[in-house]
């Protein structure tokens, strides 16, 4: 009997050690998380700027947005911009398998030196990068203009903004990207390609047949957290293109309107809506992803 009670009172005690530890990150969780989700809705039914008395205005912040004059115009602008930038997730995700693939390989020497040296940029602080590339796409005094010699206005041009912000992404997640593939591909059991080696296989066959296929879970990763990034995209805009309005996106359109603004109604309608877009997308990719991931 005394047995049952001591392990029943060590049972209380851990229980209620473990409860402590998660406490704090769950009540963080209904406060930054849980609490700001349900306020951001109910201000976006709202006309609060921060100093007025709050009016409650249904829908209309949402209806400005695609009817406003000049709200339509910003907003719009900015979700084009944001699906523009989307394209460099797709490159970045080809050139990473690339690169993976020969940093997998056998025959290169030198691959820790390689892996590490690419993978510099993931770590380095998205600040400090932004500001290195801008220096390298200035017309006046930029690294371009130096090799090539000619006048090409990347930080004004409205379309070449963003190609020179999505070089930049390429670049800086080219990293990230290439060490999960090549983990994916370490992952492989040699028996398959010894299988493929037997049917007479030649490389690029192992590849498209045996190697992209069993990586379509990394694939799968990439996407869906590569799009809810860059449907979040904020940093380019701010630091890079510092507010070019032909590298706003939808979060810069949140933060120019919100903070900058105090518009704070319209703000809040805009990341619900960029939240519920983010939400379906996932569970899109989720709902589908059975038909091309593979499974062990």
């Amino acid at each position: 009997m005394e047995k049952v009670t001591v392990k029943s009172s060590l049972f209380k005690k851990e229980k209620l050690v473990a409860i402590l530890f998660i406490a704090l990150p769950l009540i963080g969780f209904l406060l930054f998380t849980v609490f700001s989700i349900i306020a951001t809705g109910v201000l976006s039914f709202t006309n609060y700027d921060g100093i007025r008395d709050i009016k409650f205005v249904g829908f209309k912040n949402y209806s400005d947005l695609f009817t406003h004059q000049i709200f339509k115009k910003a907003f719009w602008t900015s979700v084009l911009n944001t699906l523009f930038l989307l394209i460099g997730m797709p490159i970045g995700m080809v050139f990473g398998v690339i690169l993976a693939t020969f940093l997998n390989s056998k025959k290169i020497k030198g691959k820790k030196f390689f892996r590490v040296l690419f993978y510099f940029p993931a770590i380095s602080g998205a600040v400090a990068i932004n500001i290195i590339w801008r220096y390298i796409f200035n017309n006046e005094y930029g690294v371009v203009r130096f090799l090539f010699g000619k006048d090409v206005y990347w930080l004004s041009n409205p379309i070449l903004i963003k190609v020179a912000i999505i070089i930049k992404g390429v670049w800086n997640g080219l990293g990230g990207t290439m060490l999960l593939y090549l983990a994916g591909m370490q992952g492989i059991a040699p028996s398959l390609y010894e299988a493929a080696d037997i049917d007479g296989a030649s490389d690029v066959q192992k590849f498209f047949h045996v190697t992209l296929p069993l990586l379509t879970p990394v694939t799968f990763y990439l996407l869906v957290t590569g799009l809810i990034n860059g449907l979040q995209s904020y940093a380019d805009s701010q630091v890079f293109a510092q507010g070019d309005p032909g590298a706003q996106t939808i979060v810069y359109f949140i933060w120019e309107r919100g903070i900058h603004q105090a518009r704070y109604g319209l703000a809040s309608s805009a990341s619900i809506l960029l939240s519920i877009v983010v939400m379906i997308i996932t569970v899109i990719n989720f709902k589908f992803s059975n038909r091309w991931v593979y499974e062990n």
